[in-house]
């Protein structure tokens, strides 16, 4: 894991680096959890995320969708700029727009509060591929992508999400579709990173809970 100072680490990569964890889904299908809360281990999936993510970035950032919601995850975030969503029931777009509106970094990461796995090899290869683009996003063998574990450059990302917003475009990828120049990482380069590609594994349900050996 990096250990640069974070007033330095900028000049280390070269430009600055944000992360944008999305912590404001509702949780539908598993109750209305908090996901962020889940159990890794000993820590809670958000704790984890923002550890891996510190390593590798200047800055992170959680979105929340509210002020409720922003008290219950204060415990886990002192220190890290949180953002609340502005638009309701529209999906990762609203936190992603506040979340891109906020950050300081060239280029950003986003991902859920739901990844229990993230892998730092990776998401540092994602901010290597993103360099001079638009945009680095993983992609299946099948064509389908990674929107929500991806590097952007931010500003680009930001005036996309808001007119995809404007023009109540809330699919996921509508801002991703475009950007001018975003490129596409294969899963097998991927792969010599992470071979289970675990880094890709999110919680959706109870039973995701129990296969993570969460509560």
């Amino acid at each position: 894991m990096f250990t640069q100072d974070r007033d330095t680490a900028g000049l280390f990569w070269g430009y600055m680096r944000s992360a944008l964890i999305l912590a404001g889904g509702q949780g539908r299908r598993m109750g209305c959890r908090e996901k962020a809360l889940l159990p890794v281990g000993n820590r809670t999936i958000l704790e984890q995320t923002i550890d891996v993510l510190t390593g590798v970035t200047d800055e992170v950032i959680v979105s929340v969708r509210d002020v409720v919601q922003q008290e219950l995850l204060s415990r886990y975030t002192q220190g890290i700029d949180v953002v609340l969503d502005q638009y309701h029931d529209v999906g990762p777009l609203a936190g992603i727009l506040e979340g891109t509106r906020a950050a300081k970094g060239e280029y950003m990461f986003i991902c859920g509060c739901d990844m229990p796995y993230l892998d730092v090899g990776v998401v540092q290869l994602l901010f290597e591929r993103a360099r001079g683009h638009d945009a680095a996003i993983p992609v299946w063998e099948n064509g389908n992508l990674e929107p929500l574990h991806a590097v952007y450059r931010t500003i680009p990302m930001a005036i996309e999400t808001e007119k995809a917003m404007l023009r109540n475009d809330i699919f996921v990828l509508a801002p991703a579709y475009k950007l001018h120049d975003a490129v596409f990482v294969d899963m097998e380069d991927i792969r010599e990173i992470d071979p289970g590609l675990r880094t890709f594994m999110n919680i959706n349900t109870g039973e995701d809970v129990r296969n993570m050996g969460g509560d």
